[in-house]
């Protein structure tokens, strides 16, 4: 087999005889040359786009990491916002405490006819040389150190109240603690104190106090100056209210409709505490009244004779 170029230019017309040899060789290396070719574009697109690949995975991670950094950002955000409303609470209690302090002791001290010498309403004085040089802003540590020593003031000035509680009681209690007189303004001696029939079984039973009976909403009074040390509903005696007026004396009163003081009152005498009514183990409206020393029940005529 052969075949035969022609080429023409200026020079002439020449003719290129290919043998079956040169033809299969050219044939080959033209073959080679195309897998070559496709073999390198081939090697040469798969690297890309390996490389795009390894592109496309750091940047996803990489979104990842700034997402749980974002993340993490807004919970310390919102725990610092929380810590600070914490604080912010706790202080603001604080203030309004000291200031309800401030108050009760001034009213106290002057109830009291005493001077204030505990200076209740004043900044308290304070003062001594710094051995803290630092300019270095507050940290939450040293907030909740500020927190503390305010705490400490408030139980200081909730100490020094209780002493002019002490003091008042001493002075106006003293006068007035002996128990003397009826528990209502109005009324009449229902029920004495020892055996007697029972209302309810009619059987002879003992009565531990004194019922007066009166009008359902009348006034009920303290026979003695002293502090509330209960108001509650108990057992037979309905609505209960409790005073304690020192060296082991308190005086009790049942079966009331309502009470207008509350547990940890100053009471003075003869102020209202409650108001008649027939709640408990009852047959109309009265007050059983009740005197005892030492947690004994006693016989309240002895003070009714007193007044």
């Amino acid at each position: 087999m052969r075949i035969t170029i022609i080429k023409s230019d200026q020079k002439g017309i020449k003719a290129l005889e290919l043998g079956k040899t040169k033809l299969a060789m050219t044939v080959a290396l033209s073959m080679l040359s195309i897998f070559v070719i496709v073999g390198a574009t081939f090697y040469t697109t798969k690297w890309v786009l390996q490389q795009d690949l390894v592109s496309e995975t750091a940047i996803q991670k990489w979104q990842m990491e700034l997402t749980q950094q974002k993340e993490e950002l807004e919970r310390a955000k919102k725990e610092s916002e929380d810590k600070v409303q914490a604080l912010s609470s706790r202080l603001a209690s604080m203030q309004a405490h000291i200031l309800r302090l401030d108050a009760t002791g001034a009213r106290l001290a002057e109830e009291a006819g005493i001077s204030d010498e505990f200076g209740f309403g004043a900044a308290p004085a304070m003062g001594g040389p710094s051995e803290d040089e630092s300019t270095d802003k507050a940290s939450y540590h040293d907030v909740l150190s500020s927190l503390d020593s305010i705490q400490n003031s408030i139980e200081a000035k909730e100490q020094q109240l209780f002493a002019l509680e002490s003091l008042l009681l001493d002075k106006n209690i003293s006068a007035e603690q002996k128990i003397t007189g009826r528990p209502v303004k109005t009324g009449w001696l229902s029920s004495p104190y020892g055996y007697r029939s029972d209302p309810f079984s009619g059987k002879r039973a003992w009565h531990a106090g004194i019922d007066f009976s009166a009008l359902a909403g009348s006034d009920v009074v303290a026979t003695a100056a002293g502090v509330v040390t209960t108001v509650e509903r108990k057992a037979g005696y309905g609505i209960f209210v409790e005073v304690s007026h020192g060296d082991g004396y308190t005086t009790r009163y049942g079966h009331n409709k309502t009470v207008v003081v509350k547990k940890g009152d100053l009471v003075k005498k003869g102020q209202v505490i409650a108001k008649v009514g027939s709640t408990g183990r009852s047959t109309g409206p009265h007050v059983h009244y009740e005197v005892t020393r030492n947690g004994k029940r006693v016989n309240p005529w002895r003070y009714l004779k007193e007044s």
